[in-house]
């Protein structure tokens, strides 16, 4: 018998859908990169789209409230279930980076300047937040991405790709 109601909850459970508004307020920044991390998107807020070829990751615009709207997602979803970073545009490959100090220990509140190396006059300068994070910067096909810091401008700095 407990062998039937284990399968009966298990069944019920994977049925369910969760439904999940998120308020953000990050300063002057609308636009966010969401990643519900194997939970499938059911169904999009206005102003949200999925990114290609991903059923749990999908990018939009805060309305002017700071909220998303609201995602239907498969399963029970809490707030550990997905990350939700900051982007600089609306495009579906991205990169970000970590500011850390030669030792390789997490630095925040660090200014820095991200490039696209596509297209250079794509630029975008700020500021990591308290965890070292710097914004997702966004661009429209993959591209390497660089960051300078203002005292190593001239010297280079670190690269990724966006994915």
């Amino acid at each position: 018998m407990q062998c039937v109601f284990f399968i009966f909850a298990l069944l019920l459970l994977s049925g369910c859908d969760s439904s999940v508004n998120i308020h953000k307020e990050w300063l002057g920044i609308k636009y966010y990169r969401i990643d519900f991390s194997g939970h499938e998107i059911k169904k999009l807020p206005q102003g949200a789209r999925r990114v290609k070829e991903q059923r749990d990751v999908a990018i939009g615009i805060l309305d002017g409230n700071g909220d998303t709207g609201e995602f239907i997602v498969s399963g029970r979803v809490t707030e550990k279930d997905y990350v939700i970073e900051p982007m600089n545009h609306l495009y579906d490959y991205s990169e970000g980076f970590i500011t850390t100090s030669r030792d390789g220990k997490v630095k925040p509140f660090i200014t820095y300047k991200m490039t696209n190396k596509c297209q250079p006059d794509d630029t975008y300068s700020g500021g990591s937040d308290s965890q070292g994070r710097t914004i997702l910067f966004a661009t429209e096909k993959p591209c390497e991405v660089e960051i300078t810091f203002p005292r190593e401008i001239h010297h280079g700095g670190q690269h990724g790709n966006s994915k």
